[in-house]
């Protein structure tokens, strides 16, 4: 029977909408003119499924590399949550991995097994979403696994496994997790937001007390209340053959998932009347409390209406402003060293976060006040002409910034396969998800104003106050036995496909300009999206004087905006300062790909810094930087790079002391020497030709003239310790922690393309195990991760870094050990077969994005290996 709802229905993104905004690009001689976001039209054919039990299945086609997404969404969270059970949703979440159906072995061995380069899973207000992206082929498997495991999440969950899962929730409340922030601080901003006893007050991952009073037949109950086929949405995207994935969904779904009869109606899931968000009283005075952060932090909020409707564009283009006009906060208060913003989806109502570094906290009210007065001042002016225009003129701006940010989200498979999931979950229509990219572009000036009066003014702001500190007592720990190691093999074992040993190889064309810059040009059609980075030598560990580079990097500016400003065309920036080098980035749409290589070649000739910069940072940012340098983990990691590394300059990381005597004369001189196109590599990918690119290229990057057409000096590979058996251990204090932070680190041979590849296969066997033994097996940590780090000149080492609860340390670090002398043994050849197999899924999902090629290709460069490097991998990772 077939159980599709009508013919194939084609979706067209809201970028084609776009086209009438801006011109159409034939030869690139002429740039496109300010105000100008220019891209060509885009569209994703889809079908829409409707199953007789109440399930919905989307599915998209997007065949730009060969891999698929697949989303499941629940219509679950933590407001689910039994009054007394807060955070049954999010351990539910976890249990669903352990799972074992049919006895076998459990969902995350076979997601491994599966191909699935990314797995993942999040709780929010109102739903749970599981992510998997994987290689093409692994298509059917995946929906498979996907039914098996939303149909029954907890089979074979014993009460053993229950209990050391339970661990591993508590140890994600205890440090920073997938939120951004501590988990006990994200509890205490929702419980400031809305009123006592609305499920939105409760902390979404459960409170130390209420996890403890959870059993496992409490999950059971809570599963068989929302995991139904009339609760869940799944939606895949990729390189899928639109004519064939209906057999494949008939084939691999439960048949009880799938239903028998007429497709069953869906009932509204969100009224069609917006209601008054809840909103809980604003307290007179600030609430402070003590967690694990390296200064003080202030929190501000504001309940909005709810998300997940066209009406909500107006969320995401008010979060933006505010990223942008914050800033200017951090210039009135002597106190504030940092402002982010984040947006907490809901269907009652959304949360926005204003987050706010602290230098000191001396004054906290005084800083919320200043914070406040400048969310004021984004929305308002004088009612004058200039002023009009000039709030007009800044909406532009905005609002292109918005819409690229829209079209650089529709290229990341993963983050549009889970909004168009969320979407067409909670309004049940499949063209929510173009809706709401419609109504984005459609904002004028007077939507976004009128939405600000009322719902960001001043005393409609709660806040609070997190200090540095341990937020509570040591929960007593009990007691558990380790779960016996090994399961079920998965039948076939991690498999390699076709797909995985292709997924890095792609046309590279290098340049080389006569001012000594290198350029590669790595063309990549499907979307019209172009990213372009540059990697210049040096970082952090270059330069005479300990700091130089630190300071001359944070208080370096582009002085020339000849070229124009990022937002007369939408486009998005960042700089970020390594180790060993400096990387520059820009993003936006392919027609204006000349516009960007323009502007890059105005900042990087006319970067600089000044007096003035450098006092103000002295003045105001370097007492928030010494108390950083105060914390026990950064003098941890710097304690741990000295042991290293000894006299070597990748040793040294400097402190907000030593980059005080650091005078703006030396910095501007390391930016002279840093900053040169002899010490640069550009890569340009995208979707582009080659032919008109190049020009743009040799006219622009290749005018800049600075200094010697030779990169700065190398490091020189530092001398290898001599082996040793005994392990040098460190220990820095951190009282009252309820948490270990641990880090396992030792020194690698030289580094070259193929110890390279080596290295992350070690890095992988080593973190599967450590997984293993310290979370799945006791539930002491929320989990520890391994990579290996490789520089400019060779030196590498291999980290493994992790926090394991404070009481359980001993017993922790016992498993460390062990772990570490069984690797140092042997390793089996089937255990190297498997990890190799996980690295090239985990590469294979990771270079459907333009910046993931931008990135590898900056690293082999910058690290000295040829481009041809990055092709080799799958093959290099054999040897």
């Amino acid at each position: 029977m077939s159980f599709l709802s009508g013919p194939f229905r084609a979706s067209r993104l809201a970028v084609a909408a776009l086209t009438s905004l801006s011109l159409t690009l034939g030869g690139c001689a002429t740039l496109p003119p300010r105000g100008q976001v220019v891209m060509r039209d885009v569209s994703f054919p889809l079908r829409d499924f409707r199953m007789p039990s109440g399930l919905r299945v989307v599915v998209e086609r997007d065949a730009r590399s060969p891999v698929v997404a697949v989303v499941a969404v629940v219509g679950a969270g933590s407001s689910s949550d039994p009054g007394g059970k807060e955070g049954l949703a999010h351990l539910v979440e976890h249990l669903a991995f352990r799972a074992r159906p049919a006895n076998g072995p459990s969902v995350r061995a076979r997601l491994n097994a599966s191909g699935a380069g990314h797995s993942n899973a999040s709780t929010s207000l109102d739903y749970t979403a599981y992510e998997e992206v994987a290689p093409k082929e692994s298509l059917a498997t995946l929906v498979k696994l996907e039914g098996e495991r939303l149909s029954s999440p907890l089979s074979n969950v014993s009460p053993e496994v229950f209990a050391v899962e339970r661990e591993v929730v508590r140890n994600e409340l205890r440090q920073r997790n997938e939120t951004g922030y501590v988990g006990q601080v994200y509890s205490w901003v929702h419980a400031a937001s809305f009123p006592a006893g609305d499920p939105y007050s409760r902390p979404v991952a459960g409170s130390h007390e209420s996890l403890s009073a959870l059993t496992l037949a409490d999950a059971h109950r809570f599963a068989r209340a929302h995991y139904r086929p009339d609760n869940v949405t799944l939606v895949i995207s990729g390189d899928v053959d639109l004519a064939e994935v209906e057999a494949t969904l008939q084939q691999n779904l439960p048949s009880a998932w799938v239903g028998t009869g007429a497709p069953l109606a869906q009932d509204a899931r969100m009224p069609a009347k917006r209601a008054e968000p809840p909103v809980a009283p604003v307290s007179k005075t600030l609430p402070v409390y003590a967690a694990a952060v390296p200064s003080p932090e202030l929190y501000l909020s504001w309940v909005l209406p709810r998300a997940f409707d066209e009406a909500s564009a107006l969320h995401d283009f008010v979060e933006v402003s505010l990223d942008n006009k914050l800033w200017e906060a951090v210039r009135n208060d002597g106190d504030i060293a940092g402002i982010s913003t984040s947006l907490v989806p809901g269907t009652r109502a959304s949360l926005l976060i204003v987050r706010v570094h602290l230098s000191r906290g001396d004054h906290p009210e005084r800083s919320a006040e200043k914070v406040l007065d400048q969310v004021y001042k984004t929305w308002t002016g004088e009612i004058e002409a200039g002023n009009v225009l000039g709030q007009e003129f800044n909406f532009q701006s905005l609002r292109r910034q918005v819409v690229t940010s829209m079209v650089l989200e529709s290229e990341r498979l993963l983050a549009r396969t889970k909004s168009r999931a969320l979407l067409t979950h909670f309004t049940t229509d499949v063209r929510s998800y173009t809706r709401s990219q419609m109504a984005l572009m459609g904002l004028d000036g007077g939507k976004v104003t009128d939405f600000a009066y009322q719902w960001l003014q001043r005393d409609r702001a709660h806040a609070l106050l997190v200090r540095p500190g341990e937020s509570a007592a040591p929960t007593a720990v009990p007691v558990l036995a380790k779960l016996p190691g090994g399961e079920p093999a998965v039948e076939g074992g991690e498999r390699v496909t076709p797909s995985m040993l292709t997924a890095t190889t792609a046309p590279v064309q290098v340049l080389k300009l006569e001012n000594g810059m290198e350029v590669l040009l790595v063309p990549r059609p499907g979307l019209p999206v172009v990213r372009v980075g540059a990697a210049l030598g040096g970082g952090t560990a270059h330069g005479e004087k300990p700091g130089v580079a630190d300071l001359a990097k944070w208080g370096a500016f582009r002085e020339s905006y000849f070229e124009g400003h990022l937002s007369d065309w939408g486009l998005h920036s960042g700089t970020r300062t390594e180790l060993d080098h400096v990387r520059v980035d820009m993003a936006g749409t392919a027609g204006n790909v000349g516009n960007m290589l323009a502007m890059l070649a105005e900042d990087l000739s006319t970067t600089r810094t000044s007096e003035d910069v450098v006092r103000y940072w002295r003045e105001q940012v370097q007492p928030w930087r010494e108390a950083v340098d105060t914390r026990p983990e950064v003098l941890a990691h710097r304690n741990l790079m000295h042991a290293l590394y000894g006299t070597h300059p990748y040793a040294n990381e400097a402190t907000g002391a030593q980059m005080g005597k650091v005078s703006w004369s030396e910095a501007q001189a390391w930016l002279e020497d840093v900053y040169r196109p002899g010490n640069t590599v550009v890569v340009v990918a995208g979707e582009f030709d080659v032919k008109e690119v190049e020009p743009l290229v040799r006219k622009y990057l290749g005018d800049w003239s600075r200094g010697k057409p030779q990169p700065v000096a190398v490091p020189p590979a530092p001398v290898l310790p001599a082996a040793s058996a005994n392990v040098s251990t460190l220990f820095t204090a951190r009282p009252g922690a309820s948490q270990g932070q641990v880090q396992l680190a030792c020194r690698l041979p030289t580094a070259t393309p193929e110890l390279e590849a080596r290295y992350a296969l070690m890095a992988e066997l080593l973190e599967v195990a450590v997984y293993e033994r310290t979370r799945s097996g006791t539930g002491a940590s929320y989990g520890f991760g391994a990579q290996p780090w490789v520089g400019r000149g060779g030196a590498a080492h291999l980290l493994l870094e992790g926090s394991l609860d404070a009481q359980r340390l001993s017993e922790g670090v016992g498993s460390l050990r062990e772990t570490l002398a069984a690797f140092s043994k042997e390793v089996s050849a089937q255990d190297l077969e498997l990890a190799r197999a996980r690295l090239l899924a985990q590469q294979a999902v990771s270079f459907i994005s333009t910046d993931a090629w931008v990135t590898a290709l900056l690293q082999a460069r910058v690290r000295g290996f040829p481009v041809e490097a990055l092709a080799q991998r799958p093959r290099t990772s054999r040897r």
